[in-house]
């Protein structure tokens, strides 16, 4: 069984630590979550065993990286649970601006999966996440984020 380490920081203005956490799970050395600070004291989304969201909470998003296989870079996959059902492609592509990535999913019980393409800047990859986890909250946000990282050893 692989060991995990996981670590915690807060940003808000100064994404700088949150660009390197983003930085540092890159070819598959794991995967991060960004959620929105909220003036309430709830508790995030999760998923249950069966695949389906716990029906309210904060909105959380994860990048999740791959190893290269056979020597070609994968595309990440960057999820979004949600209470919001399916979005649409409208409001996904609204959501999303410029950022080049596909919709693998976007399901009513098990939220919103992107594919990202290898060599995404971080910036983009945490702005994506951050626009995605404030617009789509359903509670009063603070203007920080939590990123919550996970790192194999």
């Amino acid at each position: 069984m692989a060991v995990i380490n996981k670590s915690q920081l807060s940003f808000s203005d100064d994404r700088s630590e949150a660009l390197r956490a983003i930085d540092s799970v890159s070819n598959g050395q794991g995967w991060c979550n960004v959620v929105p600070g909220v003036t309430e004291d709830v508790k995030d989304l999760t998923m249950n065993g069966f695949g389906l969201w716990v029906s309210s909470g904060v909105c959380v998003a994860s990048l999740v990286t791959e190893q290269p296989r056979h020597g070609a870079d994968q595309p990440s996959s960057l999820g979004l649970l949600h209470t919001r059902h399916r979005l649409g492609r409208e409001r996904i592509a609204t959501l999303l601006g410029s950022a080049p990535f596909s919709v693998r999913q976007d399901h009513t019980q098990r939220g919103l999966l992107l594919d990202v393409p290898p060599h995404t800047s971080a910036d983009l990859v945490l702005e994506v996440m951050c626009t995605l986890t404030s617009q789509l909250c359903d509670y009063d946000l603070t203007g920080s984020w939590r990123l919550d990282l996970f790192m194999r050893a």
